[in-house]
């Protein structure tokens, strides 16, 4: 007599077999993730750079823009926008926030109103994008990628001086401006 074995013991499977279960064991998980956040940080970091890149620029276009709208101006008026309150060599004038009362009177000569959504009094010499105009007072003034004013001293006879701190609110930071005088 043959001995078999049960039918049911054919069809099950025994379960200490080196069979294995088809997961991701912790080290794996932790290789994964590890690589996921370096690629991260290196994508952020690259993305940070890109926008400040971006910022400058913008700058560089707008202070461009405000040169030439001071140039049509002049070819009007045979005199630039005079403002003697902010002068860019003056270690009192290097936080940002000094510049309003300079912008203020640029923005009233070129837009030919105190306001953006004024009626103009004047011709406008100078369309700018919303972004580049702080409304929340009166008179506006013109603002750099940063939010801060646009610097301008001018004595009316001689070409303007416009500058962006480009976020710098420190001297420190002088060498970092945008300007519209050549770089020395």
């Amino acid at each position: 007599m043959i001995m078999t074995k049960p039918a049911q013991t054919l069809f099950h499977q025994n379960k200490n077999t080196s069979h294995s279960n088809p997961a991701f064991t912790l080290v794996e998980l932790l290789g994964v993730i590890t690589i996921i956040g370096i690629l991260a940080g290196l994508t952020l970091g690259g993305a940070g750079a890109i926008r400040r890149h971006g910022a400058t620029s913008q700058a560089k276009s707008e202070v461009a823009a405000l040169q030439a709208a001071c140039e049509r101006y002049f070819a009007d008026n045979n005199a630039y926008p005079a403002n003697s309150s902010v002068d860019p060599s003056s270690s009192s004038s290097a936080a940002p926030t000094g510049y309003t009362g300079a912008g203020q009177t640029l923005f009233t000569n070129l837009i030919g109103s105190a306001t953006l959504s004024g009626t103009s009094t004047s011709k406008r010499y100078f369309e700018p994008k919303p972004l580049m105009v702080y409304t929340n007072g009166s008179p506006n003034y013109f603002i750099d990628p940063w939010g801060y004013a646009y610097g301008y001293n001018s004595d009316g006879t001689n070409a303007p001086l416009i500058w962006s701190t480009a976020g710098q609110t420190t001297t420190n930071g002088m060498n970092k401006w945008i300007t519209s005088w050549p770089k020395l």
